[in-house]
């Protein structure tokens, strides 16, 4: 089993990411797979945990060590992935600006993850680019890239709000469609 640790967006924000999974699809035919959790910017990306409980008592504790604050998205990005059980396909999100806020949160997270668990690797923890998928899954790479070549003409540097945090959970290793959702969300 996995989990990971994210950041939700204010309904504003959920709502704009809703609006570009529809927008994407209309010109992709992708699908609504991200549709399964709430819009949000990771702060790791999917790592193994020990048991479901121990993560939970964790997550409580680390919620109440971060305040809300606002994400600048920069533009989007597309590239390929083969993420939801092995499927090749592809992956569209918003590019977020990294501050030192949005650095500091992750790097806490880090330590203490560290401290309570010891090594939790995750793919990227070395080339992390903090970003809000909003389609993955669902259609060929082909599609993705008919997609990204409408959104792109458009501009998407906006800020957000993010005030409350999440707990994602991962049943199935490989991540298959259904097998992982938001297992419980705190206001920070």
């Amino acid at each position: 089993m996995k989990a990971t640790i994210v950041l939700i967006a204010d309904n504003d924000a959920e709502n704009y990411g809703r609006k570009l999974m529809l927008e994407a699809h209309k010109h992709g035919k992708m699908g609504f797979e991200m549709a399964r959790l709430p819009q949000h910017v990771s702060l790791k990306q999917p790592f193994s945990i020990p048991n479901l409980e121990d993560m939970e008592e964790f997550f409580d504790e680390f919620a109440k060590e971060l305040c809300p604050f606002e994400i600048e998205f920069e533009l989007i990005d597309v590239f390929p992935t083969n993420v939801l059980g092995g499927l090749s396909s592809g992956c569209m999100s918003l590019r977020a600006k990294t501050t030192s806020q949005l650095a500091d949160a992750q790097k806490r997270l880090n330590e203490g993850l560290y401290k309570k668990f010891g090594p939790c690797p995750a793919e990227h923890d070395e080339d992390y680019v903090f970003h809000m998928t909003f389609a993955i899954g669902g259609a060929s790479f082909e599609a993705y890239q008919k997609a990204y070549e409408e959104l792109i003409k458009k501009d998407y540097h906006q800020k957000h709000r993010f005030n409350k945090l999440g707990l994602l959970y991962y049943d199935d290793d490989r991540i298959t469609p259904g097998t992982y959702f938001c297992y419980k969300v705190c206001n920070i």
